[in-house]
């Protein structure tokens, strides 16, 4: 797991590097293996500082060539760092989320829609039958007062379960107690 980390930060300084130099392309796929990495790692505060600051280079890194994935990016390192208690991920993080918010939203690509979500199971089916359960024949609805059915207790019947003065297969208090 450590050698997972320290792999992640290697590739993380390469892409810093490579995106000084100006090979975003570079860097971008340095950071995309230091992401491979750390999401590998089970959460930590180490993990969370890096994931962090990848999320955030690459916001900065791909803000002209790719708008709407720098945005992901920048959702995912603004949440990494505030879960982190790294003073400086934390201020670069607030800082790029102020400027970013000052900016106009970014138009949505043409074509593009919102994913479908299936309709839940047995919708259609509740459709044609009306919908409410009452409107079924012998279910529901016709209850009175005192009418009892099967399942109603009343209030010292209670039966099994883990209730509130319960037993759970072994003794009660007061036998563990030397008592009855």
């Amino acid at each position: 797991m450590r050698e997972l980390l320290y792999n992640a930060a290697k590739h993380f300084k390469r892409g810093k590097a490579l995106s000084e130099r100006g090979d975003a392309r570079g860097a971008m796929v340095a950071f995309e293996e230091a992401l491979k990495d750390l999401h590998a790692v089970k959460p930590q505060r180490m993990r969370d500082v890096l994931l962090a600051q990848v999320y955030l280079s690459r916001y900065v890194l791909g803000q002209d060539s790719d708008p709407l994935q720098a945005d992901s990016d920048l959702r995912l390192g603004y949440s990494y760092a505030r879960t982190t208690a790294e003073p400086t991920v934390r201020h670069l993080a607030e800082t790029l989320w102020e400027e970013r918010r000052r900016r106009p939203p970014l138009p949505l690509p043409r074509g593009w829609r919102p994913a479908r979500t299936p309709p839940a199971a047995g919708a259609e089916r509740r459709d044609q039958q009306g919908g409410a359960r009452q409107e079924r024949g012998g279910q529901g609805g016709t209850r009175q007062a005192g009418d009892k059915q099967a399942g109603d207790r009343q209030g010292g019947d209670r039966q099994g379960g883990r209730g509130r003065g319960g037993r759970r297969g072994g003794r009660t208090q007061g036998e563990r107690r030397g008592g009855q």
